[in-house]
């Protein structure tokens, strides 16, 4: 079953509290800006036909982990340690200040 990202944030959310404090024009910046424009939920609808099971990561998490892992050139591990630890990911990511990342194997198909 397809997840699907929630539109409705927490008051933790790291952007609303601290979003300013990305670089302009970084890519962090651009991932919280325009994450669910550049991974809608509908991006990867082909991928799961089934209405059963759980819920996948959805489209705008695993586009965004991705794009930040491949920039800063992290292992699955360290990339599953900055989601939960670093601020500018949790912002780009659109996660609130106490969320933590998926387990690394995710990460591995």
């Amino acid at each position: 079953m397809q997840g699907i990202e929630e539109a409705q944030r927490g008051y933790l959310d790291v952007k609303a509290l601290a979003g300013e404090l990305l670089a302009p024009g970084s890519a962090y910046a651009l991932l919280a800006g325009h994450r669910s424009e550049l991974f809608p939920d509908s991006m990867m609808e082909d991928l799961f036909p089934s209405k059963r099971g759980r819920p996948s990561i959805p489209a705008g998490v695993i586009g965004t982990v991705l794009v930040l892992q491949a920039l800063e050139g992290l292992s699955d591990r360290a990339t599953a340690e900055a989601l939960t630890f670093d601020l500018r990911w949790k912002a780009a990511r659109g996660y609130g200040l106490t969320e933590t990342a998926f387990h690394p194997t995710a990460l591995v198909h």
